[in-house]
């Protein structure tokens, strides 16, 4: 019987592992003057599995920084605790804070017993705040990206670009994760727009991959394909 349940959990570990990704939380008033933290967790945010300890080590990876609405960039230093790393910024002025972690030097990795080849793995992660009054303001960045064109209100529609290499990404398929951690798959129309209405309260998740199949080789290795993934993360007061 042991055997038999050791045999079953490697069967389908991969698929266990390939469902855990990372995303961001914002914690904090939203107000100028007044602490605000970003944490970064490891998980199924849709089953509430937020990983501890050593399952956390792949976020030292990521190069962390806030965008601020001057258009300057404040570096942002992870630090660990028990399930997420994290890191504080006190916003100085009103407007569109956009903090930003990006790990573009992974190593290749052998993906095939989740079927996607050798491949490079390139992961961003956004998260967006508005502070104070005003338009939210808030651009691409990364080569697949999705930000917010409007402000988040409950019961309001909201429009999401998704783009790729800078260009709209028409008919992309995403996910996103609601506060009450219910995963919905979407599609962006024809010019990469998805349109959204916010329920309630708390903190809302997209995510999307894109498989680069271009081969070519990274620090001295050959892959397959260049594995994307973006998630953002909004928040609705």
């Amino acid at each position: 019987m042991k055997k038999t349940i050791a045999s079953l959990l490697f069967l389908f570990l991969p698929l266990l592992t390939q469902a855990h990704s990372y995303w961001l939380e914002l914690k904090g008033s939203g107000k100028v003057g007044e602490l605000m933290t970003v944490q970064c967790y490891f998980g199924e945010l849709e089953n509430g599995l937020r990983e501890k300890a050593d399952k956390l080590a792949g976020i030292k990876a990521f190069t962390a920084s806030v965008l601020l609405p001057d258009g300057s960039t404040q570096p942002l230093t992870l630090a660990p605790v028990e399930n997420c790393y994290q890191a504080p910024f006190t916003p100085g002025m009103a407007g569109t804070y956009q903090v930003l972690l990006v790990n573009d030097t992974r190593a290749v990795q052998d993906w095939t017993s989740h079927k996607m080849g050798i491949v490079r793995p390139r992961e961003y992660l956004r998260a967006v705040c508005q502070v104070g009054g005003g338009s939210l303001s808030a651009k691409p960045v990364y080569y697949l990206d999705v930000t917010p064109q409007t402000r988040l209100a409950a019961g309001q529609p909201a429009t999401l670009l998704v783009t790729k290499d800078g260009a709209a990404y028409a008919n992309a398929p995403l996910k996103l994760t609601t506060p009450d951690g219910k995963q919905t798959k979407q599609t962006t129309d024809a010019n990469g727009r998805l349109t959204l209405t916010p329920t309630g309260a708390g903190q809302y998740v997209v995510d999307v991959d894109f498989m680069d199949k271009i081969p070519g080789q990274y620090q001295g290795k050959a892959y397959q394909a260049v594995r994307n993934k973006t998630a953002l993360t909004m928040v609705v007061n």
